[in-house]
């Protein structure tokens, strides 16, 4: 996963990724203990049925995590592009 930090000058421009660099953070630590206290979650792409729901629910939550971050850096990304700010 990869989680950008703001520049101050950034922050500046785009006060929101104060937070949303915050929430990446939060959602990153996040995955990481669910994978730690569900060790039998198998690797991403794996069909392997899973026996307990909260494993289940867990292995969601990772999916939904890893989508949200990759969301918010192209977020970050579309604020830097020239073509697509506003004039």
């Amino acid at each position: 996963m990869i989680i950008a930090t703001p520049r101050d000058e950034d922050i500046c421009v785009a006060p929101e990724l104060a937070v949303l660099a915050a929430l990446q953070v939060t959602l990153a630590v996040t995955v990481q203990m669910l994978n730690i206290a569900h060790t039998e979650i198998i690797a991403p792409g794996d069909t392997s049925p899973t026996q307990y729901p909260d494993t289940k629910i867990a292995a969601q939550i990772i999916n939904q995590a890893a989508r949200l971050i990759t969301t918010i850096n192209r977020y970050r990304l579309a604020l830097g592009a020239p073509d697509t700010r506003p004039t």
